[in-house]
């Protein structure tokens, strides 16, 4: 990493994995970068991780000049064993438990299978990420007779494999063991017992006497429902496509893992190479308890994630964490602490060097920035970023508003703070989130919405002669600005014994139905004055 042709600009983690995928596969051209999950419920948040950690490491890939490939595996050919806690039509699902996850009929009715329905989701959630992998459905390659000389291979080398497998067992394979798996081809199941007749031809017994008891042959050469356990198919498939890199959960990355015995089957077997791995650790959700589980129920997809978060922001919040950390995605108050960072590291990236000793934090956000936006354009000296208006405002400029967005950005502009086409739609990308987020997951005390009708109770006393002579002030100048309204307000309280927080809350009760709000001077002249006079005026009869 420090020699001499090291150049600093690449100094994101992706950028050093990256390096080491180049310099440990100098000949490779393209470059095989792989990710894959099964797709047996929900593909959540949690799995997208993962496919987040081979786009970086290709981005960076390809930035050093590399050709790439990004190849990622949909395992449908894995069994279905457990049916989701929150699944519809929970009866047909359980009646096709020990199937392949590609036969499962779909319980949503919009798909041509189970695998289908979830592959197509959470595909449609990458899409707006600038995410495009080139996808494999691994149970059509099964059944193409795609991987007939890497199954013929396995069953060659056997004993080697089962050398190997014995190492982590507390109870070696039996000897008659055969590196296979699949699924009868009359029921479907995977309980079953295999005969190979040492060329291209394996029966298949189904144990499942009483349901079925079928006999079935096929030629691995034609395909068919025979495949390697997964132990032996990562490694069959690294050398297959000659992969360079992937990563993998930390279950799979401990001593004895799927990890550690694929890279020792690889070699022997396959004539292969262990691709350069990188161990990501859990996402959780906050408040979700522990790690993130399809079978559970309630998983959070990435299409839930980017109805709260921007693109750019939701590539950022992975970006910016090593892989082998954990962290949480939030949807509470937390959401616009995260805005605020994010808005940070933007301002932060595009600050020019100046030869201060901050000049290496910058360059590091400003990499992690670019690996974050969607075209992974450099930023230059002099680049300016698109503005936006900051979350926590925009939620209380859309609550004035009753969530139109046309409205709130007729605000914006007529302030200045957005000027011109590219603003506007960045607008509308930040606006929309943050409708959603006020809708469906901020605290009730939060939310607010201006009042219908105005307040039946009128006020006595003091806070009923401060309240005459904010409508007073209101009524003489409706078209007032906040500027102009300010040094009014802070005349209100003279001769009283009332200070702005004795009186607010009344305010804030005749306009909002409650004791507390945005701040009073932009309610008023955000909301409209006309629009708030009557409301005022209620608290005066």
């Amino acid at each position: 990493m420090g020699g001499p042709d090291f150049d600093p600009y690449f100094s994101h983690w992706a950028d050093i994995a990256a390096r080491r995928v180049i310099e440990t596969h100098k000949d490779a051209d393209p470059v095989v970068v792989a990710a894959g999950i099964t797709p047996s419920g929900v593909v959540h948040i949690g799995n997208f991780r993962e496919v987040m950690t081979v786009d970086l490491v290709a981005r960076a890939l390809r930035d050093q000049g590399v050709r790439v490939r990004f190849i990622y595996s949909w395992d449908d050919f894995d069994v279905f064993r457990k049916v989701p806690a929150d699944a519809p039509k929970q009866e047909l699902l359980a009646e096709n438990l020990r199937r392949s996850v590609a036969d499962v009929p779909d319980p949503f009715g919009d798909a041509d299978s189970y695998a289908s329905h979830h592959i197509a989701t959470f595909e449609a959630g990458l899409a707006p990420l600038a995410i495009e992998p080139e996808f494999i459905r691994q149970s059509k390659a099964y059944r193409a007779g795609r991987y007939a000389q890497g199954i013929r291979t396995a069953l060659e080398k056997k004993d080697v494999i089962r050398g190997i497998l014995d190492r982590f067992r507390t109870e070696p394979l039996p000897e008659d063991w055969l590196p296979l798996a699949g699924f009868c081809g009359e029921c479907g199941r995977d309980d079953l017992d295999f005969r190979w007749d040492g060329d291209w031809g394996v029966e298949l017994h189904c144990l499942d006497r009483e349901r079925c008891g079928a006999t079935t042959r096929v030629d691995l050469r034609e395909g068919g429902d025979v495949k390697l356990p997964w132990r032996i198919d990562w490694p069959m498939r690294w050398a297959f496509e000659g992969v360079c890199f992937e990563p993998g959960g930390k279950d799979h990355s401990s001593a004895g893992g799927s990890y550690d015995t694929a890279s020792q089957i690889v070699g022997p077997v396959y004539g292969g190479w262990a691709p350069e791995y990188v161990p990501y650790d859990f996402v959780r959700i906050k408040g979700g308890g522990g790690k993130i589980s399809s079978s559970a129920g309630g998983a959070v997809t990435v299409a839930d994630c980017l109805r709260v978060y921007e693109p750019e922001m939701l590539r950022w919040i992975f970006a910016s964490q090593r892989p082998n950390s954990e962290f949480q995605i939030s949807f509470d108050l937390d959401v616009i602490k995260l805005y605020e960072d994010y808005d940070r590291a933007v301002a932060t990236a595009y600050v020019p060097d100046d030869g201060s000793k901050k000049d290496k934090k910058r360059q590091i956000v400003r990499r992690t920035m670019e690996l974050s936006s969607l075209d992974g354009a450099r930023i230059g000296p002099g680049d300016a970023p698109v503005r936006v208006p900051s979350f926590r405002p925009m939620s209380m400029i859309l609550q004035i508003y009753d969530g139109d967005l046309e409205r709130a950005l007729a605000h914006y502009e007529s302030t200045g703070e957005v000027a011109n086409d590219a603003e506007r739609a960045r607008f509308r990308v930040r606006a929309e989130r943050v409708w959603n987020w006020i809708v469906d997951f901020a605290p009730e005390e939060f939310r607010y919405r201006i009042r219908e009708t105005p307040s039946g109770e009128a006020l006595e006393g003091e806070p009923r002669e401060v309240l005459a002579r904010l409508v007073a002030i209101l009524e003489a100048d409706p078209g007032m600005r906040e500027e102009a309204l300010v040094p009014h307000l802070k005349t209100l309280f003279e001769g009283t014994g009332l200070t702005p927080q004795d009186f607010y809350p009344y305010a804030y009760e005749l306009l909002i139905a409650r004791p507390q709000g945005p701040k009073l001077s932009t309610l008023l002249t955000t909301m409209g004055i006309d629009r708030a006079l009557p409301l005022l005026r209620a608290g005066l009869a």
